[in-house]
């Protein structure tokens, strides 16, 4: 068994992945027509288990190796060298488990990578506490994706979404290295609803207006079935809500919308007059189905399992596509 950070050998690698790949028949044989909900969530989580033993080890190193190359690079000519500064706001509230937030660091490396070089980034990351990991000023300095996104780690705590909108749009600044001449764009990433944040959100969007940034808002869980949660995303993202919201289920997912956020924020013109944006009305409606919080509770556990095994494959992909051996 080789050391961690190790190249495993092709005969390793080879045993590794025919024992995981074996047991797919395996559970396939279990999961007859007659059998419920409840055993395809038992075939599942022992599926979950047996892959888990080929390699438990995931690390931000090997999936942002620059070694492994990247899937949307060539898209960087389908999008005008406009001058953009993007913002993206990361939600490390402890929510947020542990590869939950790799996901979203994995997707934020990934879509730095797919721009223009005329596109500058910085990253800031709120809990009930904010770090500006770095600004315009610094990405232009280093413009390495992988080399920055490792220096970040999870913050823990609440969820003060507001106010972290209002710290972020400090970076658009000149003295953080924003240009007056780029297009502004804050891209919030998010797993929940605020939480002991007591800034409203209406006040820090008429400020985000004021600075010209448009926002795009990206709500990750099945907490988002929930009314309230939409209402929340509808408030953060500008107008009109089609085209700056995005709902993603499972984290796992991210990587589905990755090109779908590139060319809303390609397309877009910026903002131009400052336009009033305001929550809108909570609904009278006191007939609105809520969901089953029980049901809710045993599809996200499904819904992570699904996203560890992907998450493990990927690393396989990974490495060995950095070892050198075919695949």
């Amino acid at each position: 068994m080789p050391f961690p950070g190790q190249c495993p050998s092709g005969l390793q690698f080879t045993r590794a992945f025919t024992t995981t790949s074996a047991l797919i028949p395996r559970q396939a044989r279990i999961l007859r027509p007659t059998m419920g909900l409840f055993s395809i969530i038992i075939s599942t989580l022992f599926f979950i288990g047996a892959a888990g033993s080929a390699d438990d080890v995931f690390d931000l190193t090997d999936a942002l190796d620059p070694a492994v190359p990247s899937q949307i690079n060539p898209e960087k000519e389908l999008c005008p060298n406009d001058a953009r500064d993007i913002a993206f706001l990361i939600d490390g509230s402890t929510t947020v488990r542990p590869t939950e937030f790799m996901q979203f660091k994995l997707f934020i490396a990934l879509m730095m990578k797919s721009f223009p070089e005329n596109t500058q980034f910085s990253l800031l990351q709120f809990s009930n506490r904010f770090q500006e990991h770095f600004d315009f000023r610094h990405f232009h300095r280093n413009r390495d994706p992988d080399r920055l996104m490792r220096e970040v780690h999870q913050l823990g705590g609440s969820s003060y979404t507001a106010s972290g909108i209002k710290k972020a749009l400090e970076l658009f600044t000149t003295q953080k290295g924003a240009r007056s001449t780029a297009k502004r764009f804050l891209v919030v990433l998010t797993d929940g609803e605020k939480f002991g944040d007591t800034l409203e959100y209406g006040e820090v969007i008429e400020e985000a207006n004021r600075a010209r940034v448009t926002r795009f808002a990206i709500g990750v869980g099945l907490v988002f079935t929930s009314k309230t949660a939409q209402r929340e995303l509808h408030s953060i993202g500008s107008h009109p809500i089609t085209d700056h919201v995005i709902v993603v289920r499972h984290f796992s997912g991210l990587r589905d919308i990755q090109t779908q956020l590139k060319e809303k924020i390609c397309a877009s013109h910026g903002l131009g007059v400052p336009h009033s944006t305001r929550a809108p009305p909570r609904s009278t409606d006191t007939c609105t189905t809520q969901p089953d919080p029980q049901v809710l509770q045993k599809l996200e556990q499904v819904l992570r399992g699904l996203d560890l095994v992907k998450t493990k494959l990927d690393l396989l992909e990974a490495r060995q596509g950095k070892c050198g051996h075919p695949i």
